[in-house]
């Protein structure tokens, strides 16, 4: 399928030796992506990059290719990450929009978020056995509730990072941000040291992996029936924040995305929500049945039949 979008003479990369694969991981890695992202870059760099021409009537052919055989999230991650790629050669003109506009929309997908009980549940199961570390996890967690930060940048945070009352944090694709904490949280910053905030023995930053693991078993050992993952904290801060009647723009800032329409698709109710969404459109609706008649089977809804049926009920998709 590779060899169909190359054509003599136009802008084309013939093989892995043009691509570079070494100094496009440097790039990526000087713009500060997360280790899952740039693994998922190159790879989609790897399958596709090396055959096609960069042109906007290529990428068309090849977004259509695809949209017919993939599923639309991993087309449109090809097709993003396609994009990266140009922007580190620095190949421009090319309509991304409109190529991202020929994959199918899909469904919104429903994830999980966490409350503050649930945060309080997963500080207090313990399997660590030396005290410090268990303390140094309890902060991670909070960290990663209270400042909705990306994985990678928590594990780059340093103390010298807290400037002037607000946390500078070098963001994806290397931009910088300045988010606020709580007071109980700045208490554990030392402006004199140089250290990573959180780090394993001989001072050594954290890893990612390290994090997701002992997530993962806190997680058991709370017994929390959700899939919960560091991502997971930074969709709760967006929705908590949200509930609280906190504006779009103040949440987009403190996430650090660059289109407000992220910063929406990051706000998830929780199934209680829903269902008190759902029962406040039967109580508006004057020609539907008695709410109590139907509340106790509205109940056993599972989430997804919650949002299909509030859909439904105000004439539109939830998507």
């Amino acid at each position: 399928m590779q060899r169909l979008f190359r054509k003599e003479g136009e802008r084309e990369i013939k093989n892995m030796n043009e691509i570079n694969l070494e100094k496009y991981l440097e790039w990526l890695k000087e713009k500060n992506y997360s280790a899952k992202s740039i693994r998922n870059l190159i790879h989609a760099t790897k399958k596709y990059a090396s055959g096609i021409v960069f042109t906007n009537e290529e990428l068309f052919k090849l977004t259509k290719c695809l949209s017919q055989k993939l599923e639309p999230n991993t087309c449109r991650g090809y097709i993003k990450a396609l994009k990266t790629y140009a922007k580190f050669k620095g190949i421009k003109d090319i309509e991304w929009e409109k190529i991202l506009k020929l994959i199918p929309k899909i469904q919104k997908k429903f994830y999980t978020t966490i409350n503050q009980q649930e945060l309080e549940l997963l500080k207090s199961v313990k399997f660590e056995e030396k005290q410090a570390i268990y303390e140094r996890n309890n902060l991670i967690l909070d960290f990663l509730f209270y400042s909705g930060l990306r994985i990678n940048e928590l594990i780059n945070l340093k103390h010298q990072n807290y400037q002037d009352s607000s946390l500078k944090i070098h963001g994806k694709g290397n931009k910088v941000r300045y988010i606020f904490l709580p007071v109980f949280l700045i208490k554990h910053i030392d402006l004199g040291s140089p250290d990573y905030l959180f780090t394993k023995n001989k001072k050594q930053k954290l890893g990612e992996e390290a994090i997701r693991k002992f997530l993962r078993r806190r997680v058991k050992l709370a017994g929390i029936n959700k899939w919960i993952s560091p991502h997971t904290f930074r969709r709760s801060l967006a929705t908590n924040l949200y509930n609280k009647n906190g504006r779009l723009e103040t949440i987009q800032k403190q996430l650090g995305h660059s289109n407000i329409q992220t910063t929406m698709g990051y706000i998830h109710n929780d199934h209680n929500t829903l269902y008190q969404d759902y029962s406040k459109i039967f109580k508006e609706n004057q020609n539907q049945p008695n709410l109590e008649s139907n509340e106790k089977d509205l109940e056993k809804y599972s989430t997804d039949e919650l949002l299909n049926e509030i859909s439904r009920r105000v004439g539109g998709k939830h998507a």
